[in-house]
């Protein structure tokens, strides 16, 4: 039988920075930290699960926010043990649109993590 997995839970921000914040750290303006997401949902199921696969634990996404809106450079740092549910959580996220910030603002890089319940059907 085919365990069915569903999003429980999304979790946006576990961290921030500012990289266009200087080595003296000074303070950047709240136009420059606010991110909202204008486009982009989470990963809906069903999802392979290949032979000896089993979820274990919520998959952590980092990437950058760029002043644009766009998303780069999104990575798995911690894998949920399904190959198919990172890919999946991988790809949607890389096309997540955020509301573009005033320029000089710089990239934000933050991470991000999915709870998957895999009894919910």
């Amino acid at each position: 039988m085919k365990a069915k997995v569903a999003v429980a839970l999304f979790t946006l921000g576990l961290g921030s920075t500012c990289r266009a914040q200087d080595a003296e750290k000074k303070s950047v303006p709240a136009e420059c930290t606010r991110t909202i997401r204008v486009h982009g949902s989470v990963p809906k199921g069903p999802f392979k699960f290949l032979p000896k696969e089993s979820y274990k634990r919520s998959p952590l996404i980092k990437y950058q926010i760029q002043e644009d809106g766009t998303v780069s450079n999104a990575t798995i740092t911690r894998s949920s043990g399904v190959a198919d549910i990172d890919k999946k959580v991988l790809d949607a996220v890389a096309r997540w649109k955020y509301k573009p910030r005033p320029v000089g603002c710089g990239a934000i890089e933050t991470e991000m993590s999915l709870t998957f319940d895999p009894l919910m059907k």
